[in-house]
């Protein structure tokens, strides 16, 4: 049913791709609490968006916003051409959405939980049957069609879930965290599934925490901090804005104050944790090395190792948030 053949997909140059959704000047708040604050974006027809940022950001709020599952405050917002509160049917008939927790029925079979959908979707019988048979055969999930939902493993959950949200052919299909709670197998076909739904034509926002999972999945990404968006871009335009200063990896012996270590090291102008190791934003690498050892020394710890690094989406990432959660203007 879906082609897989995502490199040819990318030879397809989305620059000049129409945006299948726009946002403009978004602003949506919770009686003091603001949401979102101005926030703008485009998303390309045909591409994986990955819409990120840390807990609270707004994202969940932004989704149910798109669906017209809630109303924004001001601002501009149009999906597959569509205004979201002027036609909020014919905009629901043309999105799919996975939302992180399931929606299905448990006490249905695999099978009937499509085929209710698809009447809902006002298929008719033949459609139905068709896509039913595709979508279960394409997830490999045809053996489990008369299983009840219940029953099924977490890794079948998240397919059917998926595979629900495409039985009316989307446009566009919203995925809130897919792979969270997999084992590594589970996540790893899931992954699969979306390259090869988007591979298609499928345009997919994807929101997720893993930011490996997004640097190998999306085209562009979005970093949205307290309600605003601080970066967007792909994963290289956005490394590229951490890479332009130095990054060091240490690790030291004993237990390090974040705090501390940066007030000691002047050079150092970023600190952030990462897999038992610091990752040190540097002004001058020679200085930052020194300032670093007199720190460890005065701290009765040592330096078990030290060096350069390359910057990796999920360092770009850490770097951005904690910069605006210091309170920095954003430089792009």
């Amino acid at each position: 049913m879906y082609q897989t053949d995502r490199e040819e997909k990318r030879r397809v140059t989305l620059e000049g791709s129409d945006s299948i959704i726009q946002v403009e000047q978004l602003c949506k708040s919770y009686g003091d609490t603001r949401a979102l604050e101005d926030a703008s974006f485009a998303v390309r027809r045909g591409e994986i968006f990955g819409y990120l940022g840390p807990n609270g950001a707004g994202k969940t709020t932004t989704i149910n916003i798109l669906c017209g599952l809630l109303k924004r405050d001001t601002g501009k917002v149009a999906v597959c051409g569509l205004d979201i509160d002027r036609d909020p049917v014919a905009v629901k008939g043309r999105i799919g959405v996975v939302p992180e927790e399931s929606n299905l029925y448990p006490e249905l079979t695999c099978r009937r939980n499509l085929e209710y959908l698809g009447e809902l979707y006002g298929l008719s019988r033949v459609a139905r049957k068709k896509q039913v048979h595709d979508l279960l055969q394409t997830f490999d999930l045809v053996d489990k069609g008369t299983t009840p939902f219940r029953a099924l493993s977490r890794g079948m959950k998240r397919r059917l879930t998926v595979a629900a949200a495409l039985l009316h052919a989307p446009e566009v299909v919203f995925l809130d965290e897919p792979t969270a709670g997999l084992d590594v197998p589970s996540a790893r076909a899931l992954r699969s599934l979306i390259q090869a739904i988007n591979g298609d034509g499928t345009t997919v926002f994807l929101t997720t925490h893993n930011l490996a999972e997004a640097e190998a999945l999306c085209d562009r990404v979005l970093i949205l901090v307290k309600g605003r968006v601080v970066a967007e871009g792909t994963g290289q335009e956005i490394r590229g804005r951490v890479e332009e200063t130095k990054t060091l990896s240490v690790v030291f012996s004993g237990d390090v104050v974040q705090e501390s270590l940066r007030a000691a090291c002047p050079a150092v102008h970023s600190v952030f944790p990462v897999d038992g190791a610091w990752q040190l934003g540097v002004t001058e690498t020679h200085a930052a090395v020194a300032q670093i050892v007199s720190f460890a020394e005065k701290q009765g710890i040592r330096v078990l190792k030290i060096g350069t690094t390359t910057a990796s989406l999920e360092d770009a990432f850490m770097r951005i948030v904690n910069d605006k959660a210091d309170g920095q203007e954003d430089e792009s």
